[in-house]
């Protein structure tokens, strides 16, 4: 279903680039004959009466995607792993998702005779994709995605932001997270689309050469890797680039306007998503605030939604988790014994993201129900906090937490990032503040250098309980 959805793509665009990296250019004839000398290492599908999973091992981002077009070369489930993985979680992960083979660059090449054409392929509700959450909120699950899932939200993506032959995206984000591997990898190459592979924290002074240099036409990636871009900039503007696009954390109009003086030929696009539903549920070409929140624009229409009221003190009227029924919803969690949950018997997968709608169409976004916490009973949301502290003209970038307090349980805490030259102090992004109800207001500020970014470029914030990736 999707490796002859692509052989048709590339066919099509044979002697068309499909993947820049560091070392060497692959058209898209060069990608499929690469993808069979990876399909050497497995095995066939066989009828296990289950999905037949392959552990990927993280390596680099040219690797990785033919491996998981391999895969599915061959009628197999890529289980598309973290950085990091240590014995213990690999053993974890093994022991949950009983895989056929764990495929790593020491696998030994096992020369057979691939056909581009005999692959079993999937049907429509078939798990073939496996992805990693972040484990914002503990130990990081594993997504099923259907195949008509992986169609689909390559689909509605490439439709909707016009990708074709002719376009380079930009991929800086690793390609073990949805945003980098389906937001763009996939959906590029499913579109006749080029994709320019970075190595996962490479420097964006090196993005931002290749951009110039290859006439990159799309570039992607989440508000903190997008700040430091800019913050990197030398004021000659990226006149190739006719797309941005961004999301997964708090955006400003100011930033929008910063992108608009980098990029003056582009367009822009605030993205919202999630592993569970595809790195694209809905968007939006402006930054607006709403009650505290952040307006994501409205659903594609593959995707059926509804709010799920949450009883809570501080929440706008309306406010609920978003729940999600459609074609790219995941199957669920794997868990033991080839069983799948966190999806309703009517199909809706109930995230914990707090939104409501605005004018009964577009979503309001207020932050993970995880990142929610109370400080003496009251409900502290820091997203608000944030958005605040980012409207401050001497702010570069923010984040709240919570911190333990003797007295009231946690209390907000939050770290900043100045702009180049301030000299704004602590005490004075305190009293910026007071705007927000008294129990709102940071306890204390703490001004950094920088904030630590993940492998994804997103925010990591320590909590009370370790620390957390920004969803």
């Amino acid at each position: 279903m999707i490796w002859h959805r692509f052989l048709q793509v590339a066919q099509a665009h044979a002697h068309a680039t499909a993947v820049i990296g560091e070392d060497e250019t692959l058209t898209y004839a060069d990608f499929v004959a690469r993808v069979n000398v990876e399909a050497g290492k497995l095995p066939r599908r066989a009828d296990m009466g289950r999905p037949a999973r392959v552990l990927l091992v993280p390596t680099e981002p040219a690797t990785l995607l033919l491996r998981v077009f391999a895969c599915w070369s061959r009628g197999l489930v890529p289980v598309v792993l973290r950085e990091g993985q240590t014995e213990e979680s690999l053993k974890r992960i093994s022991g949950i998702a009983e895989p056929v083979l764990i495929l790593s660059d020491t696998t030994p090449q096992h020369p057979q005779h691939v056909s581009q054409e005999d692959a079993p392929p999937f049907t429509a509700r078939d798990e073939a994709l496996v992805m990693c959450t972040s484990g914002t909120t503990g130990t990081p699950k594993l997504v099923a995605l259907p195949a008509e899932g992986v169609l689909a939200t390559a689909s509605a993506i490439a439709d909707d932001l016009g990708f074709s032959e002719g376009d380079i995206i930009a991929v800086p984000t690793p390609l073990t997270y949805m945003y980098g591997l389906m937001g763009a990898s996939v959906t590029g190459l499913l579109s006749g689309a080029a994709l320019r592979l970075f190595v996962p924290g490479a420097p964006l002074t090196v993005v931002q050469s290749a951009i110039r240099r290859e006439k990159i036409t799309v570039m992607q990636g989440p508000p903190s890797l997008m700040r430091l871009f800019l913050a990197y900039w030398g004021g000659e503007p990226f006149d190739s680039v006719r797309l941005v696009t961004t999301g997964g954390e708090y955006m400003t109009s100011e930033m929008v306007t910063d992108l608009a003086k980098a990029f003056p030929q582009s367009q822009f696009r605030l993205l919202y998503g999630m592993t569970e539903a595809g790195p694209r549920i809905s968007h939006c070409q402006s930054v607006t605030e709403y009650k505290g929140g952040l307006c994501v624009g409205v659903p594609f229409d593959h995707f059926e939604w509804r709010v799920v009221p949450v009883e809570q003190e501080g929440l706008p009227s309306g406010a609920g988790r978003l729940a999600l029924r459609g074609p790219s919803v995941c199957l669920g969690y794997i868990q033991p014994e080839n069983k799948y949950a966190g999806v309703d018997t009517d199909g809706y997968f109930t995230s914990t993201d707090i939104v409501c709608t605005v004018d009964d169409a577009s979503l309001c976004f207020f932050g993970r129900q995880d990142r929610l916490f109370k400080t003496g009973g009251k409900l502290i949301n820091p997203l608000e906090i944030e958005a605040l502290l980012m409207r401050h003209p001497d702010v570069r970038d923010a984040v709240c937490h919570a911190e333990d307090h003797r007295l009231l349980g946690l209390v907000p805490v939050a770290q900043v990032v100045l702009k180049e030259g301030a000299q704004t102090d602590s005490a004075t992004l305190i009293a910026h503040c007071a705007v927000l109800e008294t129990h709102a207001v940071p306890h204390r500020i703490d001004i950094l250098r920088a904030l630590c970014i993940s492998a994804s470029g997103k925010r990591v914030v320590a909590t009370a309980a370790g620390s957390s990736t920004l969803p």
